[in-house]
């Protein structure tokens, strides 16, 4: 893996594939290049290698083929789970971060304070994660992403547990914090509207072997609703392709 790019392109790939062992093609000739500061959108399928894609730009695991190059600083991964140490309070498992970053120990606190209010959960600093509902803590685990510091931001079907509601609000807190940081933000998801709602771009990715099937760019990306009628449209329309895809792998 390469860890250079040029100054407009955070993440290129190119002719990518891979397979585990002597097993079938997982991914085959992947070619994606995003933008410095775009959010992109991951979608397909369950199985389709959304998840084994952003381990290979993460560095978690190497190419069977292709290249993949992305900034020198590396990405920093957001899960599904929080992950949050239990005996931690929030700030200190956003401090953890900081400390394996090696900020001085005098500066963290207040490094994880402004994490935490970048996030709208400075008043739960103090809490552990049990006293945390699935939302906040998935905000800390986000605070705790951003105090790695790296450009790229990785994130794994991160609210794929939480309810409708807490999802939503979660879209509007990512969205400010993308728009805050300019973060480079790669999102997979196997939600169609998320991806609608989320992405100024939206990759739709076929199964076995997962290739790039299909993508959409979204002009202007603000204001967006999970209701909109706008978002509504392009669902449709992603839908139509995604089962065009399902149906040509069942045969």
């Amino acid at each position: 893996m390469s860890s250079q790019t040029a100054d407009h392109t955070a993440i290129r790939i190119e002719r990518l594939g891979k397979r585990f062992g002597a097993g079938p093609l997982v991914l085959d000739d992947v070619n994606l290049s995003i933008e410095a500061g775009e959010f992109v959108c991951l979608l397909g399928a369950s199985g389709c290698g959304k998840s084994t894609l952003l381990n290979l730009i993460a560095g978690l695991d190497r190419p069977t083929a292709g290249t993949i190059d992305v900034p020198t600083q590396g990405a920093a991964v957001m899960f599904q789970e929080s992950a949050l140490m239990p005996w931690l309070t929030a700030r200190q498992n956003v401090e953890l971060a900081l400390r394996l970053r090696g900020v001085p120990r005098a500066a963290r606190r207040g490094g994880a304070l402004e994490l935490l209010d970048t996030v709208n959960l400075a008043d739960a600093a103090e809490k552990r994660p049990h006293e945390l509902s699935g939302g906040m803590r998935q905000r800390v685990a986000l605070a705790r992403a951003l105090a790695q510091d790296r450009p790229v931001l990785l994130m794994d079907e991160p609210f794929a547990a939480l309810d409708a509601i807490t999802r939503d609000l979660l879209h509007e807190e990512l969205e400010r914090v993308w728009r805050r940081t300019g973060r480079t933000i790669v999102f997979v998801t196997h939600n169609v509207r998320e991806a609608a709602r989320l992405g100024q771009r939206v990759v739709l990715m076929s199964s076995r072997p997962g290739r790039v099937a299909g993508e959409w760019r979204i002009a202007e990306t603000e204001g967006r609703r999970i209701e909109s009628p706008e978002v509504a449209a392009l669902s449709i329309e992603i839908t139509t392709q995604l089962r065009k895809e399902i149906r040509r792998n069942a045969a």
